[in-house]
């Protein structure tokens, strides 16, 4: 996905952009309660180095933009970046799921480990399926 220059203007883009590179939220859609998740993370956890509960998240999103999340809904957006191996969740506090190579709270090697494996996991499997393609054609005979 490109990277304008324009997105490194503001934290919101800079937000979306992310949200949408990691396949967080869609290019069409409206919603904007996973970047205010997104933010309240980032916040919490970088400029605060705390580990916060989903209850504190949604306070932060309260509190800052005035918005009212379900629970339900913090957790949806929380669980989407947990599936991603970018975050975890232990006794009811988020933080980013750390890099067994790297220091704790690197966010960089954490980022880079946890996407790696999966698009190196996502690309065994294309390569599995296109061998077994090719072994299918080559086996069968034209009609």
């Amino acid at each position: 996905m490109d990277l304008p220059p324009s997105v490194l203007l503001t934290k919101r883009s800079m937000l979306r952009w992310f949200a949408l590179a990691f396949g967080l939220i869609s290019q069409k859609e409206s919603r904007s309660t996973a970047l205010l998740v997104l933010d309240a993370l980032f916040y919490f956890l970088v400029s605060k180095k705390r580990h916060p509960s989903s209850e504190e998240i949604r306070e932060f999103i309260k509190h800052n933009y005035q918005v009212q999340v379900s629970d339900k809904l913090a957790r949806y957006h929380l669980n989407k970046l947990i599936s991603t191996g970018l975050l975890a969740r232990k006794k009811g506090r988020y933080f980013f799921n750390p890099s067994p190579y790297a220091e704790r709270d690197d966010l960089q090697a954490s980022f880079d480990y946890w996407v790696k494996k999966t698009v190196q996991d996502s690309l065994d499997e294309i390569r599995k399926v296109m061998e077994k393609l090719a072994e299918s054609y080559s086996a069968s005979q034209p009609p």
